[in-house]
């Protein structure tokens, strides 16, 4: 497996473990051929989720100096995690992704998909009836929505992240026509617009799942659609870089992709899996 850069990765800045530098120490030492940071945007109505507008400055300061300490033996990139639902100034950075992590409520509002099961659970009986797939249809549409007036998005991050807790199908039957119609097309809507996907393991590194994300339907719906994709740890600690990329890349060659997207200075550009 070729592909050791790591684009998705979390510090202590926003809701990681590590500070850069530790990270960046961790990176050069397992012998990476480049590291992203990719600190969480502000979120009003979830203020602990992401950095705010001074955190964002000095986060920018401190991974600027870093790729220039680290120059001559790691590339660093400086990038943000952009939640739809969030504001960022994106012009700074390397490269964005651009995720959400919330669902909207149908009496307004939103809840995170990702916190724990007990919210998502929570959520599923309180707003929507106990319908899961109407909880997972207004989590696509309101993902897809945001994601297409988004004018940056290098990266799609974690697509169905709303299946995170749904190992066994705890939530919903992924298999479910209207769950896969659902996440289609949303699926097919963005990557007309954007159309880099990651593949995230940072479920299987925190326990929560056995294979990474997206769905195999959706990766496969993805390369006939002529999508890209990139490897994504979604690291929050200085332990989990590259975590899961030998079966993240698996997955991808079982869905049709011989290649992935890696940053260099100037643009992505891909290599064999």
């Amino acid at each position: 497996m070729s592909v050791r850069a790591d684009f998705h990765v979390h510090t202590a800045f926003c809701d990681g473990a590590a500070t850069p530098r530790e990270m960046a120490e961790a990176a050069r030492t397992a012998g990476l051929t480049a590291l992203g940071f990719s600190g969480h945007s502000f979120v009003e109505f979830d203020p602990a989720s992401g950095m705010s507008a001074e955190t964002a400055v000095r986060y920018q300061a401190e991974v600027r100096a870093l790729r220039k300490e680290y120059a001559e033996t790691l590339p660093i990139f400086l990038g943000i995690e952009k939640d739809v639902y969030g504001e960022a100034d994106t012009t700074p950075y390397d490269y964005v992704i651009g995720s959400g992590h919330y669902v909207p409520l149908p009496g307004g509002g939103f809840s995170p998909v990702d916190v724990s099961p007990e919210t998502a659970v929570s959520a599923i009986r309180e707003h929507f009836s106990g319908d899961a797939f109407r909880y997972a249809s207004a989590y696509y549409e309101g993902l897809a929505a945001r994601l297409l007036t988004e004018p940056r998005v290098d990266i799609v991050g974690h697509f169905d992240l709303v299946a995170k807790f749904n190992e066994g199908g705890r939530l919903f039957d992924e298999r479910d026509p209207r769950y896969q119609s659902a996440a289609l097309d949303a699926l097919e809507a963005v990557s007309k617009v954007h159309p880099r996907f990651e593949i995230n393991t940072g479920a299987i590194s925190r326990g929560w799942r056995s294979a990474p994300y997206p769905a195999p339907f959706l990766l496969k719906r993805l390369k006939e659609l002529s999508g890209r994709i990139v490897l994504s740890s979604d690291s929050h600690s200085a332990f989990t870089l590259l975590h899961g990329f030998r079966v993240a890349a698996e997955l991808a060659r079982t869905c049709g992709f011989s290649e992935a997207d890696v940053r260099s200075e100037r643009s992505f550009y891909p290599v064999k899996l």
